[in-house]
């Protein structure tokens, strides 16, 4: 069996993939997916992954960091998301939880869109561009 590690790893390999039939066989059938930056829930597994389906948009998934299993066994990922097709990138942090030990039951997500620094804060010597 899988650790839930292991599996949420998977789930991410599956989407850069766009295998999406893979990844839905790890979240459980009455998964919740909540993604608070549009303020959508997505009610069953079908539904966010539909939604993945019909996006025009094929989008990469490289893993940035896999934290260990959190309390109450959540585990957080942060990942990029990237297209071949535009310069728009995106660091996806997402919280996992578990029906059991090996479905999906669970995922909230937070987008934050990579951009420049703003201008307002060029030249005022805050930070340094990395």
């Amino acid at each position: 069996m899988l650790s839930k590690l292991e599996i949420v790893r998977k789930f991410w390999d599956h989407f850069d993939q766009a295998n999406f039939k893979a990844a839905s066989s790890l979240m459980h059938e009455h998964a919740i997916v909540w993604e608070p930056n549009t303020r959508e829930v997505f009610r069953s597994r079908d539904a966010f992954i539909h939604m993945h389906e019909a996006n025009p948009q094929p989008w990469r998934i490289e893993e940035i960091d896999m934290l260990s299993e959190m309390k109450e066994g959540i585990i957080v990922t942060v990942v990029k998301a990237y297209s071949d097709q535009t310069p728009e990138s995106y660091f996806i942090t997402s919280f996992f939880t578990f029906a059991g030990e090996s479905k999906i039951i669970e995922i909230i997500e937070y987008w934050g869109k990579n951009n420049e620094i703003p201008v307002w804060r060029n030249g005022q010597n805050f930070s340094e561009k990395y």
